[in-house]
């Protein structure tokens, strides 16, 4: 490996000065239109919008319209992938490259950004961003990696430095350590996140001073800062609120020692928005303002010497980056410890932590796709043999990447059931219809045996039917343009009971 200082350095002259900004929800619209002035920067996550499709023309369904839209929004855009982690040994599908790419030539962003983690093995999607193996040969691989993508995108590209739950390792590298390893490797910037470090701190990895010590911070284009909490015994990097008190002091610490930091961007999750407030986001971004005022740029790089880190880099390694990838990616789905790695790793609560968050990942998948489906068996059930109906499935079919691919692996496993629930198979026939419209735009007919409205009107307001529909022939059209066109049933009232699609 080369030695630090014989690599030339990313020339961050080039990129802009940003400013502040956030992670872009439709749900903030409203903020950024009224207040632009907050908003220096919209950060977008392009693979959000997308539909994986795999019996369609092609792999994802990119929606142009909403990436043309958020062009025309105020402030310069960056993006934010998070589809191609640079953190695995299986690089993610080839056709992302050139739909991220023409998304950063949209919206004319000077660099992109991507997660310093895995999701993928050779036989399943993990459903969660994974540490890396923190090894010399994990190094090589992820800085190729990050090389392979910045190539592909046209753009410098920064690695995320990433949240991390399972207990430190002695056969790897500390976390700075491993961050600086790779981005000097391949040349690239960080996006230093500082409430993922904060996090790693709380739940007992390196400290932020330790962290910051061994990372080249001349290579820090970006700083994220987010809100967490407490779930069994960890703090979670969950994007929920406002960013803690004590790590804006840190903040407020860092950035003026970043010397060519170009942007300091606010992450909410959309689910998230609607308790927070839109008047708690106007805050924090306030806030953030204060802190870019802090920052003191330079044009000049600063000498790194660790010729203790370099020492390390030689440590012989006997788990290769795809062995962990494997051993990590099947305990964390649930799958039973086959190896002495897998079982060393079931024992870390960490991995119990995120196998948790992963169903809770899996479940909302599931109920935002099929919404009226899942309150039907909620409702019928009860929430306990729905959870456990759920639990099955994850038992047999490991995680899908997007919604829409879960969710319909979900279907095929009710159908296979056979549950007698009175018309949930209309209903998830109905889902379905909608779902395959929105990807392909073709309309679709429905047919029910009872009038539809009553029990889809009861379901939209969280209540089963309490007498069953007139029975008949009845038609629902789905459109690709919304609502629906039903067969002997007012429009206008049908476009008030489907509140979900």
């Amino acid at each position: 490996m080369k030695h630090k200082d014989s690599i030339k350095p990313v020339s961050s002259e080039a990129l802009p000065a940003l400013g502040v900004g956030i992670v872009y929800s439709s749900a903030i619209e409203p903020l950024i239109v009224e207040h632009p002035e907050l908003f220096d920067v919209l950060e977008f996550e392009p693979q959000t919008t997308w539909i994986e499709t795999p019996n369609g023309s092609g792999p994802f369904l990119v929606r142009d319209d909403v990436q043309q839209h958020i062009a025309q929004l105020p402030g310069r855009k960056l993006v934010h992938s998070i589809g191609t982690p640079v953190g695995g040994s299986v690089t993610a599908h080839a056709a992302q490259l050139p739909l991220l790419r023409k998304t950063v030539e949209t919206l004319q962003a000077p660099w992109a950004s991507e997660h310093l983690s895995f999701n993928l093995t050779p036989d399943f999607f993990t459903g969660f961003f994974l540490p890396p193996r923190q090894t010399p040969e994990g190094v090589q691989i992820f800085a190729q990696s990050v090389r392979r993508l910045a190539a592909g995108l046209g753009v410098p590209v920064a690695i995320e430095t990433g949240v991390n739950y399972l207990r430190p390792r002695s056969d790897e590298l500390p976390d700075g350590t491993f961050v600086s390893a790779v981005s000097e490797t391949s040349d690239c910037g960080i996006l230093l996140d500082l409430h993922n470090i904060y996090a790693n701190q709380l739940n007992g990895r390196q400290t932020i001073e330790q962290f910051l010590a061994q990372l080249p911070l001349d290579r820090v284009w970006e700083v994220h800062l987010a809100g967490g909490f407490q779930m069994e015994g960890f703090w979670l990097d969950a994007h929920s609120g406002a960013v803690p008190e004590p790590l804006m002091d840190i903040a407020r610490e860092v950035v003026p020692s970043l010397p060519n930091l170009k942007a300091i961007v606010f992450e909410i999750f959309s689910s998230f928005i609607p308790r927070f407030g839109i008047d708690g986001i106007r805050g924090e971004m306030e806030k953030l303002h204060q802190l870019w005022s802090l920052r003191k740029p330079t044009n000049g790089h600063l000498i790194r010497k660790q010729p203790a880190a370099l020492a390390l880099l030689e440590t012989p390694d006997l788990i290769s980056p795809s062995t962990w990838e494997n051993a990590l990616g099947s305990t964390v789905i649930g799958r039973p410890a086959a190896t002495s790695l897998e079982q060393e790793l079931s024992q870390d609560p960490g991995a119990s932590l995120v196998n948790a968050l992963i169903k809770e990942f899996r479940a909302s998948m599931i109920v935002s796709v099929y919404r009226l489906t899942s309150r039907l068996m909620m409702l019928a059930l009860g929430p306990d043999v729905f959870r456990a109906i759920l639990e099955d499935f994850w038992s047999q079919t490991p995680p899908h990447q997007y919604a829409v691919t879960e969710a319909e692996a979900f279907a095929g496993y009710l159908k296979a059931k056979n549950l007698r629930i009175p018309q949930l198979f209309k209903i998830l026939e109905f889902e379905r219809a909608t779902v395959a419209t929105l990807t392909d735009g073709k309309a679709r007919i429905v047919r029910f045996d009872l009038d539809p409205l009553p029990m889809l009107r009861a379901l939209a307001e969280g209540h089963l039917i309490e007498n069953p529909g007139e029975p008949g022939e009845y038609e629902i059209e789905v459109t690709p343009d919304g609502p629906i066109r039903v067969a002997g049933i007012d429009p206008a009232v049908v476009s008030q009971t489907f509140p979900f699609h």
